[in-house]
């Protein structure tokens, strides 16, 4: 995973200059088109407490394929419009998996708003990779 303390790794580091509504034309980025990495980390819902910290953090999934958020060809918006759920740029991925494979089978997740780190995270037990 590109560290986020070394902006050299990251596609864009930094966002663009946002305009008065707080709205940048080009958000943080972390993948480049075409390339991936597998996150070893859990990512997503469902948040927990961190009793120690005393903030609640991701507990979903652990190895998501991390892609450039315009890498998921063919991947169709989740059939439950809640699943959708975003702000004023797009879907925030905070209840989880929003996209589907064209066979209606969930499978990703698009965080795409504009407050956030743009990515796209393959769910590792709905994607199989073939050589």
């Amino acid at each position: 995973m590109p560290d986020p303390n070394v902006d050299e790794e990251w596609f864009r580091a930094e966002a663009s200059p946002a305009d008065g509504n707080g709205h940048t034309s080009e958000p943080i980025v972390m993948m480049a088109p075409g390339a991936f990495a597998m996150d070893p980390e859990p990512s997503g819902p469902p948040y927990v407490l961190d009793v120690a910290s005393g903030l609640l953090v991701e507990s979903g999934p652990s190895g998501t394929i991390v892609l450039h958020p315009e890498d998921g060809l063919g991947l169709e918006a989740h059939p439950d419009i809640a699943m959708r759920r975003g702000y004023c740029c797009g879907m925030d991925g905070e209840w989880g998996p929003n996209l589907a494979c064209a066979c209606g089978t969930i499978v990703a997740t698009l965080y795409s708003d504009c407050y956030q780190v743009q990515e796209l995270r393959l769910q590792p037990d709905a994607v199989e990779r073939h050589s």
